[in-house]
């Protein structure tokens, strides 16, 4: 069993950090850390933070190495798939987790995630952010962790809007040009409903865009060469009007070039 850290740890740790700076840096805090500060959760076993480039990234490695905190080197399986650019670790066992702009390759620090970010602590050099609650709960369906399906039953308690995930979510899809993201969201939001039994109003949208993107993906698991449509028909069950729309679908995404009634796969992902 991991540690667990409280508010008043984590932000001593910040503030830590804050004095060790040189230069000026702002962080976005993500996850349970933001929950702790906002009263929603009472421990967590992450600080996990967004920095916008590289050089941010590099420059808060320098300092947590220099705090005595040691580099993760072969994360477990829920770390290794949550994709942070750097995993550091401190002698109490408290982890903090850095992302470059970009949470695995489903969420980008995007500007509305920005604009709703309150500034929580001023110390030293560091300016740490407090991501909204709705912009965690999006995270939090995307992270794939223990703890992240509790996580996102307390924040619903909290009033969450949901129109602005739905809108997040849109965001992402745009910024990311790419919609297979959001099966993950979908798994997430039904391990809530077994759980928990509850639907929010992001059950609808997103479950449509899952099956949309099933479809597409077991279309183009068919072609592993170029066939007609009469061909992929066969193979695929679909009426010959359904097929059209996901090839047509398949086709505006640059997934697929159609030439003389023929579809060939120019891609794997959707």
């Amino acid at each position: 069993m991991r540690a667990r850290f409280d508010s008043a740890y984590i932000r001593s740790e910040l503030e830590r950090i804050g004095q060790q700076l040189h230069e000026p840096l702002t962080v976005f805090l993500i996850g349970g850390g933001s929950m702790a500060f906002r009263g929603l959760k009472d421990t967590t076993k992450d600080i996990d933070l967004i920095v916008a480039s590289g050089a941010d990234l590099g420059q808060l490695q320098t300092v947590l190495l220099e705090l005595r905190y040691d580099i993760v080197r072969e994360p477990d399986d829920e770390y290794e798939e949550l994709g942070a650019q750097r995993i550091l670790e401190n002698d109490d066992g408290c982890r903090i987790d850095v992302f470059n702009q970009q949470v695995i390759d489903k969420l980008v620090l995007s500007e509305g995630i920005r604009k709703r970010s309150e500034r929580y602590l001023d110390s030293g050099n560091l300016v740490v952010e407090l991501v909204s609650p709705e912009d965690i709960f999006l995270f939090k369906t995307v992270a794939g962790r223990v703890d992240d399906i509790e996580d996102m039953f307390s924040l619903m308690q909290t009033g969450l809007d949901f129109d602005i995930v739905e809108a997040e979510l849109a965001a992402q899809v745009e910024l990311l040009d790419q919609e297979l993201f959001v099966t993950y969201v979908n798994e997430a939001l039904a391990d809530l409903t077994e759980q928990h039994n509850v639907r929010t109003p992001l059950h609808s949208p997103v479950a449509e865009i899952t099956e949309r993107v099933y479809e597409e993906l077991e279309a183009l698991h068919a072609l592993d060469e170029p066939k007609s449509m009469p061909t992929l028909q066969q193979e695929l069950e679909y009426s010959m009007a359904e097929l059209q729309d996901i090839v047509n679908r398949l086709e505006e995404k640059g997934a697929v070039a159609v030439s003389d009634d023929r579809v060939k796969r120019l891609s794997t992902t959707v």
